[in-house]
C-alpha cells in the first residue's frame, strides 16, 4: 500500500495512525467489508482516509440518503439540550443568515434538499437551486425547484458568479479534493456572495474518525486551510451552534489566520479508540445484550459484538418499528426485562449526560456499558 498526500495541503504522508481489520461503517450504517485507516497530516493538522472503491458509483447509486425510510430525519440535540430533527435545525442556522430578499441559493450536495425546501416555506422570494452527484433525488426536487435550476454529476459553467448564497449541508468530508471542490464553489459566487458550510468536527465528536466514507476529517486547521487554498476567507468558524460539526461562513477574499494543528490530540484519540474497538471484541457483555443507539456507534457495536444485539433503543421515531441488522429499533421503555447488559451506542463525549437519569425505562439489574470505559 503506497502512503497517500494530503487532501488539503498535499503534503506526503507516511504510515496509518490507525488501521483496523474492519468490517468498516460508512455514514449511512452501511457495514463493508474493508479496513479502516486513518492518515495525520503533521503539516496542515488534517486527518483523512482512504478512496471507497468505485467512490462516485457509490455516491451515485448506493449512497440514498434518507431514501430507504419516507420522511426520515436524524435526531439532534441543540445548543440549548432540546431534541430537534437535523433538517429544521439546519433550516434555522441558514434562516439566520439574513438573506437578502430574492436571493439565488444554491444547496450544493443537495439530497433531497429538504433543507432549503424549509427555508423557502417562509421565504418565497428565494430563488432554490439544487446540485448533487446522483440522479437519485430529482423526484423530490421536482414541483418545488425550477428543472433550469437543478443539476447533477457537475455544476454548469452558466452557474459561474451566480449565487448570494451557496449552503452545503455535510458534504466536504465525503469527497476525494476538497480544495477543489471550494474552487468551484468559490467560482459560483456572486460578488459579495458567501457560502454557508457545515463538516463533522472529528475533536468533539470522534466517531468521525472511524467513518469509512469520510474521507475527511477536519480540524479547524485544516479547514481554515482548505478555504485558504481555494482562495476563500473564513468570516466565522463556529464550533459551538451545532454539536459535533463546525459551521463556517465564508467570503472570496484574503484568507486568515491558520489555528494551530491539533494533530497530537487526535494521535490520542486514535489509540482510545483503538483500545475501545479491542475492548468491544474481547470482552462480550453478557447476553442478552441491548444497544442504547441505532445511528454509527450503536452500529458500529454491533459489529464487534458476536451474535448482535437482541434489540436496540433509540429515541428517533424514523427508526422505531423497523428492524436494523436483523433486531428490532424499540423506543426505550419497551426494553425487555430480561435484557442484562446494554451497551450505550452514543457519541462517548456526550453520552453520560444525555443517559445521566435512565431508571424510566432501564431494566433493574441491567448493567450500562459505555464506549469510554
Amino acid at each position: 500500500m503506497s502512503a497517500p498526500s494530503c487532501r488539503v495541503c498535499a503534503a506526503k504522508l507516511d504510515a496509518p495512525d490507525f488501521d483496523d481489520p474492519g468490517p468498516s461503517l460508512t455514514s449511512i450504517r452501511t457495514v463493508l467489508d474493508l479496513p479502516t485507516r486513518v492518515w495525520l497530516c503533521e503539516n496542515c493538522g488534517h486527518a483523512q482516509s482512504p478512496d471507497l472503491p468505485e467512490l462516485s458509483d457509490f455516491y451515485d447509486t448506493q449512497y440514498r440518503i434518507s431514501l430507504d425510510i419516507d420522511g426520515h430525519d436524524q435526531l439532534y440535540e441543540n445548543a440549548a439540550g432540546e431534541q430537534v430533527f437535523r433538517t429544521a435545525y439546519q433550516a434555522e442556522l441558514v434562516a439566520a443568515l439574513e438573506i437578502t430578499n430574492g436571493a439565488k441559493v444554491l444547496d450544493f450536495g443537495a439530497g433531497k434538499a429538504t433543507t432549503l425546501q424549509r427555508v423557502i416555506e417562509n421565504r418565497p422570494d428565494i430563488q432554490p437551486h439544487v446540485f448533487d452527484v446522483s440522479r437519485d433525488y430529482t423526484e423530490h426536487w421536482a414541483g418545488w425547484v425550477p428543472e433550469d435550476q437543478q443539476a447533477t454529476y457537475a455544476l454548469p459553467d452558466g452557474w459561474t458568479d451566480r449565487f448570494d448564497l451557496i449552503t452545503a449541508h455535510f458534504v466536504l468530508e465525503h469527497v476525494p479534493d476538497p480544495v477543489a471542490i471550494l474552487h468551484e464553489l468559490s467560482r459560483c459566487l456572486a460578488p459579495g456572495g458567501r457560502l454557508f458550510l457545515s463538516v463533522p468536527d472529528c475533536g468533539s465528536n470522534t466517531g468521525d474518525l472511524l467513518v469509512v466514507d469520510h474521507l475527511n476529517h477536519f480540524t479547524a486547521a485544516s479547514l481554515t486551510r482548505a478555504f485558504a487554498e481555494a482562495g476563500l476567507r473564513i468570516d466565522s468558524l463556529d464550533q459551538t451552534s451545532f454539536a459535533g460539526a463546525f459551521i463556517v461562513v465564508a467570503t472570496g477574499g484574503t484568507p486568515g489566520t491558520v489555528p494551530a494543528r491539533e494533530t497530537d490530540a487526535l494521535r490520542s484519540v486514535l489509540a482510545d479508540w483503538t483500545a475501545i474497538l479491542h475492548r468491544l471484541r474481547t470482552e462480550a457483555p453478557t447476553e442478552p445484550v441491548a444497544i442504547y443507539g441505532a445511528g454509527f456507534y450503536g452500529t458500529l457495536i454491533a459489529t464487534r459484538i458476536a451474535g448482535g444485539p437482541r434489540c436496540f433503543l433509540d429515541r428517533n421515531p424514523y427508526l422505531q418499528g423497523h428492524d436494523h441488522m436483523g433486531a428490532p429499533v424499540l423506543i426505550p421503555e419497551d426494553c425487555p426485562t430480561d435484557i442484562a447488559s446494554i451497551v450505550v451506542g452514543l457519541n462517548p463525549a456526550r453520552a453520560r449526560t444525555i443517559l445521566a437519569d435512565t431508571s424510566a425505562w432501564r431494566p433493574a439489574d441491567a448493567r450500562l456499558i459505555w464506549l469510554d470505559g
